[in-house]
């Protein structure tokens, strides 16, 4: 059975460092918002949920719906598939090597000016990659740490992911856990996978 591969996307990657640097960290701010993703010609979109840097991005395609869980402190990727009640996990060896990087814990960015994005005061920043294959990426980051605005490009062409509707407030830990009941499989090395980055796009 063929599965779409795109799931979902994260907001940073590995980046260099600079004496003019300032530190982004994963957001501790509880929050939901419809995240919008373009890269390579291909949109998706679908609810997101993320609470002390772990996210759950719902979205449909081709009607069926993926669930997306990240826990980057755990260096896990879970996808679960509602309508067949199975899952499938990636660890950080299994992300790499379908070009997905882990995401850590804080990054190094310059600092390049303010903007309102989505009703949002936030401020802009330039990230300094040490993948080559990325370029010009930039971040639109609130005060509390929310990513609503990423562009950039990418050997595949240009990516942006936003968020609308943000709403701040506690979020359930039962989001980010599997239904009781299912456990997930590992995905085998080389095996096609339920879950993967949209062409062009950081993980």
């Amino acid at each position: 059975m063929q599965i779409k591969r795109f799931v979902l996307i994260v907001p940073f990657l590995l980046f260099a460092f600079s004496a003019n640097a300032v530190t982004l960290r994963l957001p501790e701010t509880g929050y939901s918002a419809t995240r919008i993703v373009n890269a390579s010609g291909t949109e998706i979109s679908g609810t997101l949920y993320a609470q002390d840097g772990k996210e759950r991005w719902e979205t449909m395609a081709n009607g069926m719906q993926s669930v997306a869980i990240l826990l980057p402190r755990q260096s896990r990727l879970l996808v679960y598939m509602p309508q067949m009640n199975m899952a499938m996990e990636m660890d950080a060896e299994s992300a790499a090597e379908r070009g997905l990087r882990p995401m850590p814990e804080e990054v190094e960015a310059v600092e390049e000016g303010r903007e309102t994005i989505e009703g949002e005061e936030t401020t802009r920043y330039r990230i300094l990659p040490q993948d080559r294959n990325l370029d010009d990426v930039r971040a639109w980051i609130t005060s509390d740490g929310i990513p609503v605005k990423i562009t950039g490009r990418s050997p595949q062409g240009e990516f942006s992911m936003r968020l609308t509707d943000l709403r701040r407030g506690e979020q359930d830990a039962s989001l980010f856990r599997l239904p009781d009941g299912v456990a997930p499989m590992k995905m085998p090395m080389g095996m096609p996978g339920m879950a993967g980055g949209i062409p062009g796009m950081p993980f």
